[in-house]
């Protein structure tokens, strides 16, 4: 990041300076047009009005006290730029260290423990109206691997991408968002604009297995390897000759699989497969039917009836 705005954003500013005084959260709800109920055990709702008419809204977490739990209708990029950070995202306790991105859904419940003088914590709003949601990111990602649709499938409203596990033009495109916001020079919002599509697309090409904790706390190891090998070796692989390679039966595996992907290993696979040879007619020009050889499907009155059943249209259509 820009090294003067980086250092503009570690300033203590107004509401920091009496945090960090007497450590307790200067309650900022009411500036951001809440549903909000006198009640204490309601949950206040931050809304999109704060926005005035622009597409994203960029702030700074303010540190030394803790924040307390709420939710939102929009979605929501808390982005560490330095330190580390400590959330609770549904009743899930997250820790965010430095280049970490956590991407929250609409209505998602969290809170985040105060955070020290070194701790830089940025927040990237968008408006819930535009093409950027997390549905949006389920749909894009789900065309590029079995793996990425079965994790994107299965988050709990938030999806945690690690600075060890993702490309640096990630970080690169959401402190270009930052630095627009913040200067706001000449056509600052058309090229927010454009940035927010690039990152969205890099963050579907991101998502992975290590995006989510709490999700392989809950699956089967053996499935992880399933997806894996399906994504990266779909040409060459059957149930039968990973149950031989990892000492498993082969209706185990595949009964297993059912259970926790809710659809068949062979199911999978070809979808698998289908995205590999979609992916070759757009970037090479390989036959139709060499792709078919190369993707692993003998079948070709199999493959066209597949494909067409999945893009919904014939592969010359493609070309």
């Amino acid at each position: 990041m820009n090294n003067e705005l980086l250092d503009k954003l570690k300033e203590l500013n107004a509401i920091e300076k009496k945090q960090y005084h007497n450590q307790l959260f200067i309650n900022d709800f009411y500036d951001k047009t809440l549903l909000y109920a006198s009640d204490k055990k309601y949950v206040p709702i931050f809304t999109e009005e704060f926005f005035k008419g622009k597409n994203i809204y960029v702030s700074k977490h303010n540190r030394f006290a803790p924040y307390p739990k709420h939710t939102h209708t929009f979605l929501e990029m808390n982005y560490m730029l330095s330190g580390i950070a400590k959330e609770k995202v549904n009743g899930h306790t997250i820790y965010l260290k430095e280049g970490d991105i956590l991407l929250l859904g609409v209505g998602t419940t969290h809170s985040i423990a105060a955070l020290g003088k070194d701790d830089l914590l940025v927040n990237i709003i968008f408006r819930n109206n535009i093409s950027f949601s997390l549905e949006n990111l389920r749909t894009i990602g789900s065309t590029k691997n079995v793996l990425s649709s079965f994790v994107l499938a299965n988050k709990a409203n938030f999806i945690i991408y690690r600075k060890m596990h993702t490309e640096p033009a990630v970080r690169n495109i959401a402190n270009l968002i930052i630095e627009e916001f913040y200067y706001n020079k000449n056509f600052a919002d058309k090229l927010i604009n454009s940035y927010l599509n690039s990152l969205l697309i890099l963050l579907s090409r991101n998502t992975g297995i290590h995006s989510d904790k709490v999700l392989k706390e809950n699956t089967p190891d053996i499935v992880f390897y399933l997806l894996k090998e399906i994504s990266s070796n779909s040409a060459n692989i059957s149930l039968s000759y990973i149950a031989k390679k990892t000492n498993y039966s082969r209706s185990y595996l595949g009964n297993l699989f059912k259970k926790t992907v809710g659809k068949s290993f062979s199911e999978a696979l070809t979808e698998q497969r289908l995205l590999d040879a979609y992916n070759l007619l757009n970037s090479t020009n390989l036959s139709i039917s060499d792709i078919i050889q190369k993707v692993g499907i003998s079948n070709k009155t199999f493959f066209y009836q597949k494909f067409k059943n999945k893009f919904h249209c014939l592969p010359s259509e493609i070309r």
